[in-house]
């Protein structure tokens, strides 16, 4: 057998481990499977994979071919959870984020993600020492950390959002986005701010 036919193909070579669900949610893959050369469908891909697809992709097989040819993987977050062991800079808590996103394709989609939210430890302390000044005591803790969530997530974080529902194909003229929100979990915050006083301010505990 000559070496030509003992050597993989330069296509197979290259052809990536992900799959299509790595890269898109269920809802833009079955907008995909209903309209794959919707030239619209084509410019979503283009933007959550910064590569548009050939003219040659014309069928959705031939569109999952190439996805999982030549993109790759979304990446992952860690794990949910509160206290992450480490607190050289403070806590972080995970924060879902959902808003709705109005296209120039005239359409209307809900899209979610999640990134952590950092709470830098000179902040923490400082909103511990508060709430143990006013003797409120952890509930007030969480409840200002809670606070800084729904002020500051939006700003701080850059939550990869992908769709999470069904496109809506209405006549919007916007590109922007609305319903705009953030839900985390005070359980995780509270467990956080202990684990971290714990291994930072053990003076402070015994206080709140």
């Amino acid at each position: 057998m000559n070496e030509a036919m003992t050597q993989p193909s330069p296509i197979a070579a290259s052809l990536s481990s992900c799959q299509i669900e790595d890269v898109f949610g269920p809802g833009l893959i079955e907008l995909i499977r209903l309209v794959p050369r919707n030239p619209w469908v084509r410019g979503l891909i283009l933007k959550l994979t910064g590569k548009m697809p050939p003219e040659t992709c014309g069928t959705f097989e031939e569109l999952k071919e190439w996805v999982q040819t030549h993109c790759q993987k979304r990446t992952r977050l860690s794990p949910r959870g509160g206290a992450s062991g480490n607190f050289e800079d403070g806590i972080t808590i995970m924060v879902d984020f959902s808003e709705t996103e109005y296209g120039r394709a005239s359409y209307s989609v809900p899209q979610s993600g999640s990134e952590e939210f950092l709470v830098r430890s000179d902040m923490l302390v400082e909103i511990v020492q508060s709430a143990i000044e006013s003797g409120e005591g952890l509930d007030q803790v969480v409840e200002t950390i809670a606070g800084r969530i729904d002020e500051d997530a939006w700003s701080q974080c850059e939550p990869s959002m992908e769709p999470s529902g069904d496109y809506d194909y209405t006549d919007h003229e916007s590109t922007d986005s609305d319903n705009s929100d953030t839900s985390y979990n005070r359980a995780n915050i509270r467990q956080a701010v202990i684990a971290f006083l714990r291994e930072r301010h053990p003076a402070l505990v015994a206080q709140l």
